[in-house]
């Protein structure tokens, strides 16, 4: 996949002939918005709409990788919380108590990750 998104090359360095077609259809005014999109970036609607299949396809995935380590980040952030809490109260965990926090923390990233994202997307709105 990354090969095709980047510019795929043939055995000789050149760009890979293009072969295939992908046809859709859409309504005059898409079109006439595609078509005033491309002649602004200086290339054929063919050309602009390939490019920005492509850069969704690549950004798709990045926003896939970004949400994972976004969602992994907050399980970091419930498990410092939850373990310092009660040392900051003079209190002690044992590993059964260690193993709670952890337990909670996995079921709950998730979770929390998208009510922060969430959140903040609707601030960002306003």
């Amino acid at each position: 996949m990354q090969a095709a998104l980047s510019g795929e090359q043939n055995g000789q360095g050149k760009p890979a002939k293009r072969t295939r077609t992908l046809g859709v259809r859409i309504s005059d005014s898409e079109f006439a918005t595609l078509e005033q999109r491309a002649w602004q970036s200086g290339k054929t609607v063919a050309d602009w709409t390939r490019d920005q299949l492509l850069v969704h396809m690549e950004r798709a995935e990045t926003d896939r990788i970004t949400a994972h380590v976004f969602t992994e980040l907050i399980g970091l952030e419930m498990l410092l919380m939850g373990f310092f809490s009660p040392l900051l109260q003079g209190r002690q965990i044992g590993p059964e108590q260690y193993q709670e926090i952890v337990r909670s923390v996995q079921a709950g990233k998730g979770k929390r990750a998208k009510e922060l994202l969430a959140q903040r997307l609707g601030q960002e709105e306003k």
